[in-house]
């Protein structure tokens, strides 16, 4: 758990502070970065978020999204904020492996770094620690992070707006798993901050592009394959999509849900291939742990009913790897 009075004591004084998050950030590392941040710079600190690789376009509406460099874009002055840093906030990952080459640079730093994530086994990388399995998000741990430094503290709308975010797109708009009564105990409290929850929904469902949706369309009526007798379902996404519908990061957010609509799939797969790995993102319904079959088959993990990793081979190889793994697990 994390030692509140000691953070506190550091953050009284104006401090040199990176925030960071995993790669190919989505809605709750933004969410939470972001939502550091808006609480962090007003108070006269040097803040900067910095985020491994890009992120997807349909976040820049977020309240000072502009402020965040991509380590791709910067890694000279990204290393430099590390270096001198007096605390670096890690958000959303359990292992700095998930920011790698980013992590190189913690290996040069004195700051004191600060781990707030939800994910199962993390590693013993960070002086403080804001850890929980149970939280719906990141996001619902900022918001109590900062009810733990300021029992009064009342958000800003943009701290808000943030922490919304995060909530919103790691609950699946509040209808998965991981959904609980916290995430609604804290949208109510953000809704007297000024949260204007149309305006978010609009800007994360209701901004995309048109190759964005012919590709869904084309996903789900030639790439998707349901295994009733296995229980699951998956969708390819190849190389040649990408090229054909001009895919941006954060353009398959979501596509792995889709399987789960029908009710004898209890298990949905994307399967994603890149130019020297396949990436795998795996849904579950109920107690189905995906976790357990990402961290024992592919080098990955996550949570119980969602989790990801990645394969090593060939794309009909992977195929029949996944298919032959819910033949002995028998989910259905």
């Amino acid at each position: 758990m994390i030692n509140i009075a000691e953070l506190y004591t550091l953050l009284e004084t104006p401090k040199k502070i990176v925030i960071t998050t995993h790669q190919k950030p989505d809605g709750d590392a933004m969410g939470s970065s972001l939502a550091l941040y808006n609480y962090l710079a007003p108070k006269g600190h040097f803040v900067r978020v910095v985020t491994p690789t890009d992120f997807p376009t349909y976040f820049n509406w977020m309240p000072n999204c502009d402020e965040v460099w991509n380590y791709e874009e910067n890694p000279t002055l990204s290393n430099a904020l590390v270096y001198e840093a007096d605390i670096i906030f890690c958000l959303d990952f359990n292992d700095l492996s998930r920011i790698d080459p980013f992590n190189k640079a913690f290996e040069q730093t004195q700051a004191k770094i600060v781990l707030i994530d939800h994910h199962l086994y993390p590693k013993d990388f960070a002086h403080f620690i804001l850890h929980d399995v149970k939280a719906c998000s990141t996001c619902e741990l900022i918001y109590r992070f900062l009810e733990l430094l300021e029992p009064a503290y009342k958000c800003s709308k943009e701290v808000a707006t943030c922490i919304y975010t995060g909530i919103l797109t790691d609950t699946g708009s509040f209808s998965n798993g991981a959904t609980n009564k916290k995430a609604f105990e804290i949208t109510a409290q953000l809704l007297d901050a000024g949260l204007n929850i149309i305006e978010v929904q609009e800007n994360l469902n209701q901004n995309g592009r048109e190759e964005k949706l012919r590709f869904i369309g084309n996903a789900l009526n030639r790439k998707m394959t349901i295994r009733e007798d296995l229980g699951i379902g998956y969708i390819i996404v190849d190389r040649k999509d990408a090229y054909t519908y001009n895919l941006q990061n954060g353009d398959t957010e979501g596509l792995v849900n889709y399987p789960l609509s029908i009710e004898k799939v209890k298990v949905a797969i994307l399967i994603k291939q890149e130019a020297k790995i396949i990436k795998l993102s795996f849904r579950s319904k109920g107690t189905i742990s995906v976790e357990k079959i990402c961290r024992e088959n592919f080098e990955g993990g996550g949570h119980r009913n969602a989790s990801g990793g990645k394969s090593f081979l060939s794309l009909p190889e992977t195929i029949n790897k996944i298919i032959s793994i819910f033949e002995k697990e028998k989910i259905v």
